[in-house]
């Protein structure tokens, strides 16, 4: 049934039934209830293709989702397409997701592909890498690109939203110092993970104005729990910063092991603030990266809502680990 079809049913014209389905703000709320519920018993939505061409948009917008950040269940991903889903939702826009996996030939064959034929207004791109094999394709995609969790500097048109990785660093090692601790140490480095690279040079920049010449860092993933035991053991270490709440708790299960209590002889610190940090025992201090709001600026970015680039604050989330200063 197309629209002409659909307006005869229902004696309204065809530029009522497009406000019912697009502008209802221009609509008597009775009318347009009224048009929707016809819609509905008849099987009726408009044409997307032909709404594109007499728009020139598609309202959708695509996520480029690396799989080979912590894999295809990376909490962080999944918490990042709920929240993205809600503003998604609230917007009434659509969402392709182009997966890849930079380590697989296929997937970035794949992926090639998807962002030359895809129909979608703009593409956000989920941890991007200075040096991606995906730059030549979105630019030549011709699309809008929202950079989420980084940046390249190489392409200044292009937006980005990123969490303020020194602020959070910094309000945890003055904690940490506040906390009369003498010896800091962040744990859980992964290399290739632009937010992590990005954490550790924070820190290696902030921490000696805190820990002067008394703050190191574990960079092997998985971590050696050795290296840390022989830290504990050696009294080197009785603050700890988990590049994230994972190893954040990894390094709170390696305590107990070692026989070191938390928060007592050693403190420990996250960010992300998973599910994990609220009922571990006992219950870690973590920084919260605030989501939705994040998610909700990348929307308005990708959609032309809004044209600047947003650096985020974390909110510290005191427990029992160290406790708000």
């Amino acid at each position: 049934m197309n629209i002409l079809q659909f307006a005869k049913e229902t004696g309204f014209s065809t530029a009522t039934i497009s406000r019912a389905f697009h502008e209802p703000g221009k609509l008597r709320p009775a009318t347009r209830e009224h048009i929707l519920s016809v819609a509905a018993k008849l099987g009726y939505y408009p044409d997307p293709s032909g709404r594109a061409l007499a728009r020139g948009r598609h309202d959708v917008l695509g996520l480029i989702w690396p799989l080979e950040v912590e894999g295809a269940d990376a909490l962080f991903a999944q918490r990042f397409l709920a929240a993205l889903t809600n503003r998604l939702v609230k917007k009434d826009l659509d969402l392709l997701i182009c997966p890849v996996d930079r380590r697989l030939s296929a997937t970035m064959a794949h992926a090639h592909r998807t962002l030359q034929r895809s129909r979608c207004d703009a593409w956000i791109m989920l941890y991007p890498r200075h040096s991606d094999q995906l730059i030549d394709s979105l630019e030549r995609s011709r699309k809008p690109v929202v950079c989420f969790m980084g940046s390249i500097p190489a392409h200044a048109s292009w937006k980005c939203v990123q969490l303020n990785q020194r602020t959070w660093l910094e309000d945890a090692l003055r904690r940490l110092k506040a906390a009369r601790c003498r010896e800091v140490l962040l744990f859980g480095l992964r290399s290739g993970e632009p937010d992590h690279e990005e954490r550790h040079a924070a820190f290696r920049e902030l921490a000696p104005r805190y820990f002067g010449a008394h703050a190191t860092s574990i960079s092997s993933w998985p971590p050696n729990p050795k290296e840390l035991h022989d830290l504990l053991r050696a009294g080197k270490v009785d603050a700890i910063i988990g590049i994230d709440d994972h190893a954040a708790l990894l390094a709170l299960d390696e305590c107990g092991k070692a026989g070191f209590r938390v928060p007592e002889q050693v403190r420990i610190v996250g960010i992300d603030d998973i599910p994990e940090a609220r009922t571990s025992s006992p219950a870690l201090s973590t920084y919260r990266q605030p989501l939705d709001e994040m998610a909700g600026c990348a929307v308005d970015l990708a959609t032309g809502v809004r044209q600047r680039s947003r650096l985020f604050d974390a909110v510290f989330v005191g427990r029992a680990s160290l406790p708000p200063a």
